[in-house]
């Protein structure tokens, strides 16, 4: 079962250190087509690289 579903905002962390907000555009098989709020890029990444709130995702910066 999907965690997020088309239109949900998540964050991800980039290079270790960066909290990003995205947007969920797609899921399909354990994978999440997101897309950045003010670009038109996106690109896949799995389920478990997707929080729920930026606080979320601070707290898994190592």
């Amino acid at each position: 079962m999907a965690k997020f579903k088309p239109g949900d905002k998540a964050w991800i962390v980039e290079s270790t250190i960066f909290v990003v907000e995205v947007e969920i555009v797609k899921y399909s098989g354990g994978f999440y087509l997101i897309k950045y709020p003010k670009k038109s890029a996106g690109y896949k990444v799995r389920e478990s690289r997707l929080y729920k709130s930026e606080a979320e995702a601070k707290g898994n910066i190592k």
